[in-house]
């Protein structure tokens, strides 16, 4: 697999951590192997870049796997957008249907949220750092 270089939107950086060392990916097969099955139907939720979906498709599972944000869907799409057993959707997941304001950070998009709380409490803990 062909992998994006790195950009200013961490998305690069993402899938260095994720799908360049070999060991982890093993790790996580291993792990995964315990709750998912060949034939089974795996839901990836804020899925990311996908390493864990392609864990799951590796393990012969159909997946469907969810993310909001647009930049990092785009890489989730080119990577397994080909897959017959991958369902991609571009939205966020909640309690209730509606629509939901994500706050994303743009270096680190691992760590986007819904949670206006969250914003508040790490701009807080870093105003006593």
């Amino acid at each position: 697999m062909k992998l994006l270089r790195r950009d200013r939107d961490g998305i690069g950086q993402s899938l260095d951590v994720y799908y360049r060392d070999a060991a982890r990916t093993q790790r996580m097969d291993r792990l995964n192997a315990q709750f998912v099955s060949k034939g089974a139907l795996a839901f990836d939720i804020g899925a990311h870049v996908g390493d864990r979906t392609a864990s799951f498709l590796r393990l012969g599972a159909s997946v469907v796997a969810v993310e909001p944000q647009p930049k990092v869907y785009r890489a989730l799409k080119l990577i397994h957008g080909r897959n017959p057993h991958a369902t991609l959707v571009r939205q966020a997941v909640g309690a209730e249907p509606g629509e939901v304001e994500l706050y994303v950070n743009s270096q680190n998009p691992t760590v986007s949220t819904a949670s206006p709380d969250l914003i508040s409490r790490v701009r807080e803990r870093r105003a006593l750092l």
